[in-house]
């Protein structure tokens, strides 16, 4: 189980650090300029995103050994959440610079740390699929890595 905390670690990140970025600053969702339309989708994506972390979390944490599925459901929030900050800065009109303080700072933060938290969730996934660093004697010497067995599966 403790391999897979990197996974809690990058649930609870992704919603923390969403909530302090675009939630509770007035560049985001309390920006006067900002038209209510986009507050009611920022507000979708921060309950979607909440409510994903937290089942994801659940999963995650919810026994000693996990299945496949189980760890797919676990790692959804942040899998799919950082990436699409660098699909949206391809949008023609998009700006990946919140302020113009931003842009003087000469990279996009948001995107740097887009990059380490999914550098962070592919660890995490490949830590608690491979089950840590691998062995001198490869991967058949090592157990399932925690995974249990579906019922309907055929033994080898």
């Amino acid at each position: 189980m403790f391999k897979r905390l990197l996974l809690v670690l990058c649930n609870v990140a992704t919603v923390g650090i969403f909530a302090v970025a675009d939630m509770f600053r007035d560049t985001h969702l309390w920006n006067p300029d900002w038209p209510g339309h986009a507050r009611f989708h920022l507000g979708i994506q921060f309950t979607s995103l909440s409510l994903l972390a937290a089942v994801g979390t659940y999963f995650l944490l919810r026994r000693k050994e996990v299945s496949r599925a189980e760890l797919v459901i676990g790692t959804l929030a942040p899998a799919t959440f950082w990436p699409g900050l660098f699909v949206a800065a391809l949008i023609p009109g998009a700006d990946v610079y919140s302020t113009e303080g931003a842009r003087q700072n000469g990279y996009p933060a948001n995107l740097a740390v887009a990059g380490f938290m999914v550098a962070l969730t592919a660890l995490g996934w490949m830590w608690s699929v491979r089950g840590g660093a691998p062995s001198k004697g490869g991967p058949e010497s090592r157990p399932e890595a925690g995974f249990k067995r579906s019922p309907n599966t055929e033994q080898d």
